[in-house]
């Protein structure tokens, strides 16, 4: 089963990526003094077929939740022959 991630990612308004250690309050705004503040959060998934870019941080957060719920479901099926070869009530 292949386990995928859609890391979260902050970036400043020249597209760079915002670290880790630059806080920011909900708007956005930095507390850090050496940054010029969240301009969008961004999710791409590791399934390379989804990726979410917004200025809400919360909001691309609860989309990466949901897109990645859909691979959990998915991949706990399986393929149906191995469904068929590994049911322990089969007769």
């Amino acid at each position: 089963m292949t386990t995928h991630r859609a890391p979260l990612t902050n970036h400043h308004p020249d597209d760079s990526i915002c670290p880790k250690e630059h806080r920011h309050t909900s708007s956005g705004k930095p507390l850090h003094p050496e940054c010029p503040g969240r301009d969008y959060s961004q999710a791409i998934c590791t399934c390379d077929a989804w990726q979410f870019k917004n200025s809400g941080k919360g909001y691309v957060d609860e989309e990466r939740k949901r897109h990645l719920a859909t691979h959990t479901s998915a991949d706990r099926q399986g393929p149906a022959i191995l469904r068929d070869l590994l049911r322990l009530d089969r007769r």
